[in-house]
């Protein structure tokens, strides 16, 4: 007899709880994440948004470094300040939809690695993220973060691919917020 590895959902089972939602500032991601949001709703579970940000980069110049260029804790304190308006964002979708939302940062210089780091250490049941839903040589060149992760993630990972209306309206929410999408 052959088994299965269908996992029934049901509204009680914490299986996936929480689960970690990455954005990374696009609309893309956004879009995907207010659908994380809805689809928590329905399994009654708390969303962990996380946010991974590269690490400082010291600038190689033949002359110096620039005089404008940012240090090292000007650059985080830019990037974390940034990163808290994309994930606010998530968190207010959350509360619209009466699902608890927790916020991460992170500084990492890979964000599939971030992610998967992330999950695991706050136990997460679930990684629901979006992708471009790039295919063949072009996300053999371009790298995507979703094959990445999906590669390196021992708990399921969620992929959606939003729509044009749901990235317009991801858009839309942004700006309306005073964020450029």
């Amino acid at each position: 007899m052959a088994t299965s590895n269908v996992v029934p959902l049901q509204r009680d089972s914490p299986r996936f709880e929480p689960i970690l939602v990455p954005v990374d500032g696009s609309a893309l991601s956004m879009a995907a994440a207010v659908k994380a949001v809805e689809f928590a709703q329905r399994l009654q579970a708390r969303i962990i948004a996380f946010n991974s940000i590269p690490v400082y980069q010291y600038p190689v110049y033949v002359g110096g470094i620039p005089f404008e260029y940012p240090s090292e804790s000007d650059y985080e304190a830019q990037c974390r300040a940034i990163a808290d308006r994309y994930l606010s964002l998530v968190a207010e979708a959350g509360s619209e939809h009466g699902v608890p939302v927790d916020t991460r940062v992170e500084f990492n210089g890979s964000p599939a690695q971030a992610i998967v780091d992330v999950a695991q250490r706050e136990r997460c049941g679930l990684i629901f993220m979006g992708s471009h839903g790039r295919g063949g040589l072009s996300s053999a060149f371009l790298g995507s973060v979703a094959f990445k992760t999906l590669t390196q993630a021992h708990i399921p990972v969620m992929v959606d691919h939003p729509t044009d209306e749901e990235v317009a309206r991801a858009e839309a929410l942004m700006r309306e917020h005073a964020i450029e999408p």
